[in-house]
């Protein structure tokens, strides 16, 4: 079986062969120790033989007066033959397919979706510093969420929540802007309204009389604890404060995600060296590593830096790392697509709130991904200080 599959890769040549008396040249081949893999006659002085492309040329000087015409290739010889036969296509089907690899790689649009022009703004330069922009290489999901993971550490007090994912070649934001309680606006007249839809489950009031009870489904700006001051039977405005408080409730959230079931492990070594590197532009320039590490963690200082050219010579602390591929089955990706989603919610969440219940709205497998929905339910502060409009008191004073 093993010669069967060998000679099928050995150079042959399939010739044809004329003239009289065709049978002393067969001997003559015998003779000479010219192996004939193959022989048919066409008829009496006419044969077609199959011989190895090594005894080509041994065939050509004992011919004599006989009629000799290579008839094909088989084995490699035919491959390369071909190869070079249709290089120029070939070329271009290469190139072109690095091409197509390059570009897929590339990003050619970052797209945020908020509302407030400030926001997005604020999204698109903080993904610079991370060298996200337009033109620039695609960044891996893991690399993603790492990034995704820095910008809401460093600007807490504005997102929050937000997901960067890659979409062909587009890069899209989703992101959501957070109002802090503390930081919120007061006024010297306010009620405290709710700033979503949910089930009240606890209301803490220190100015301002509660007028929503636990248990109560309330709607995004309905007034949970008033700054209005009414006589007992609710028909009298006795005074204007400005209500404070907290109130929480329980509101609902569902987090659309989808989870690479592919996807590389990175397991150190615990070996670290520090290493002097030149970098120009983004290249990297090791000096003196003739050990150099196939995956490491590295941690940049800058020693020297210019000022005219995009140069700098700086020391890289790098931490070996070993890559490995890293397959999960479905059960494990919806696993790991749940710890992902509950990371996201979770990070917009104050020390106070928390995550009351999770279901699985839905999974399945496209591609090498799983695609999943998962529906939270939250413990949340949605209490917002709301003014309350001079002129409105004015109009109530005057319709008692």
């Amino acid at each position: 079986m093993k010669n069967i599959i060998l000679d099928r890769f050995k150079n042959t040549v399939k010739v044809k062969i004329h003239g009289k008396n065709i049978d002393r040249f067969i001997k003559r081949l015998y003779k000479n120790q010219i192996e004939i893999l193959n022989l048919s006659r066409i008829d009496r002085n006419t044969i077609i033989i199959t011989i190895n492309l090594i005894d080509h040329d041994k065939v050509l000087k004992l011919k004599s007066i006989y009629e000799m015409d290579d008839l094909g290739y088989n084995g490699i010889i035919k491959f390369k033959n071909y190869l070079y036969k249709n290089r120029f296509l070939l070329i271009f089907l290469i190139v072109g397919y690095f091409i197509i690899l390059f570009l897929s790689n590339i990003t050619f649009e970052v797209q945020v979706i908020h509302s407030k022009q400030d926001l997005r703004n604020l999204i698109i330069n903080e993904l610079d510093k991370y060298n996200i922009r337009k033109y620039s290489f695609k960044k891996s999901f893991k690399e993603l969420n790492r990034i995704t993971d820095q910008i809401l550490k460093n600007n807490k007090d504005q997102i929050e929540w937000m997901s960067i994912e890659n979409v062909g070649t587009k890069v899209l934001v989703k992101v959501e802007e957070r109002k802090l309680n503390s930081e919120a606006k007061t006024y010297p007249k306010q009620n405290i309204v709710a700033t979503r839809s949910g089930i009240i489950k606890k209301v803490e009031a220190k100015q301002g009389v509660i007028v929503r009870n636990t248990n109560d489904y309330v709607k995004k700006g309905d007034v949970v604890i008033s700054g209005e001051i009414m006589d007992t039977y609710g028909e009298k405005l006795l005074n204007t404060v400005s209500a404070e408080g907290k109130v929480y409730a329980e509101v609902w959230y569902t987090v659309d995600l989808e989870y690479p079931l592919i996807y590389k492990k990175e397991v150190s070594t615990g070996k670290s060296k520090d290493v002097l590197e030149l970098k120009l532009f983004n290249k990297k320039i090791s000096l003196f590593d003739f050990n150099k590490y196939k995956h490491s963690k590295d941690k940049e200082t800058i020693l020297l830096k210019s000022s005219l050219l995009p140069i700098q010579f700086v020391k890289t602390k790098k931490e070996e790392i070993e890559v490995t591929d890293d397959v999960l089955i479905l059960e494990e990706g919806l696993i790991a697509a749940k710890k992902e989603a509950r990371r996201k919610i979770e990070s917009k969440l104050d020390k106070d709130e928390y995550i009351i219940k999770e279901k699985d709205l839905s999974f399945y497998q496209k591609d090498s991904k799983i695609v999943a929905e998962i529906f939270f339910s939250v413990y949340e502060n949605i209490g917002k200080a709301s003014e309350i409009i001079e002129s409105e008191i004015e109009d109530k004073k005057e319709e008692e």
